[in-house]
């Protein structure tokens, strides 16, 4: 019994670890190119990821909101942070829903772990099937990132 609890945990240490690092190098391979490794974002390109998604994902609106953008992408103007951003962030659905559950996950706790509310649920694959099935509008996206400031 006490060795299948201990398997148990130690599977459960390792899958979280590697999912941890499967986001990691999702991040790196695709999204830091824009967003630049420190997720500090680039003046007239991409806005940062860094400081700017704690909260947002805070409310359920925003937990909508940002899995939809990795699945629908956006173009258009957007501010951030004081600047105005005109581009566009492509569509990520070639990944999986929990490869995007990684990566959302990667870009909370490495660079907006201090904006985090308290009791913070990590993103789960599921949360990415709505907006697979039923791929949001843009004037949604817009409609949910002002809701969730």
């Amino acid at each position: 019994m006490i060795r299948h609890f201990i398997f148990g945990l130690f599977f459960g240490l390792t899958v979280g670890f590697a999912q941890a690092q499967d986001g990691k190098a999702i991040y790196d391979a695709n999204c830091a190119a824009c967003h630049q490794p420190d997720g500090a974002g680039a003046v007239g390109l991409a806005p940062p990821l860094a400081g700017t998604l704690g909260k947002r994902v805070a409310s359920p609106v925003g937990r909508k909101y940002v899995p939809g953008v990795l699945i629908a992408g956006m173009a258009g103007k957007i501010e951030s942070k004081g600047v105005v951003y005109n581009g566009m962030m492509p569509n990520w659905q070639q990944f999986s829903d929990a490869e995007l559950a990684a990566v959302l996950n990667h870009v909370l706790t490495t660079f907006n772990a201090a904006e985090l509310a308290a009791g913070h649920t990590p993103f789960e694959a599921a949360e990415f099937a709505a907006p697979r099935a039923k791929k949001p509008t843009a004037k949604e996206l817009r409609t949910w990132r002002s809701e969730s400031e």
